[in-house]
């Protein structure tokens, strides 16, 4: 087995990067402290928010202490596992650009603001949801980068989250933007 030291500062810096990222642009457009109530989510969806942040702390109870889940470790070469790290690479490229595609139309809440108009360029342009499919990609390489069967919690619980949001997302854009939203559907993917 590879010597872990280098995936484990991998594992690291995915994590810092993807924090900061969210972080910057939250401060950026103002939204760090946005109030969870106010979003028009449904009451499954703010109920299972609390979930991810737990999935995500068992991810760094994996880099903290590997003794605690080393029943659970999978064997997969030093390539997988470097991939992995492109894919979070690749992952977090995508995260910024969707970013900065939307600019002041980023909300953390479901929520459509008198300013918020349909974005169609950058990621939109060929598909509808690319920051879910950017944050499912960065779980997907965290998980190659620890080879740990409990990582993959991390994207079946960002997958379970985007399929209860997406309907209620989609609707209610298509009640804000009504035959321009109908149109943009015809012509992307979902993710």
């Amino acid at each position: 087995m590879p010597d872990e030291i280098p995936f484990r500062i991998a594992f690291l810096l995915s994590i810092v990067a993807f924090l900061a990222i969210r972080v910057y642009y939250h401060l950026k457009t103002g939204t760090l402290r946005e109030a969870v109530a106010s979003s028009q989510d449904s009451k499954r969806v703010r109920m299972f928010r609390p979930v991810l942040g737990v999935l995500v702390f068992g991810l760094l109870i994996v880099l903290i202490e590997s003794n605690w889940t080393r029943w659970s470790a999978l064997a997969l070469p030093g390539w997988v596992r470097w991939g992995g790290a492109g894919i979070v690479s690749a992952a977090l490229a995508l995260l910024i650009w969707v970013y900065q595609s939307l600019g002041a139309n980023f909300s953390p809440t479901l929520e459509i603001r008198k300013q918020h108009k349909l974005i169609t360029t950058g990621p939109y342009r060929w598909v509808r949801h690319p920051m879910y499919s950017a944050m499912f990609l960065w779980a997907v390489g965290l998980c190659l980068i620890t080879t740990n069967w409990i990582t993959l919690l991390a994207p079946i619980g960002f997958a379970l989250f985007f399929m209860l949001r997406v309907p209620d997302e989609e609707k209610m854009m298509i009640e804000t933007f009504g035959d321009e939203y109908r149109d943009y559907i015809r012509h992307t993917g979902r993710f």
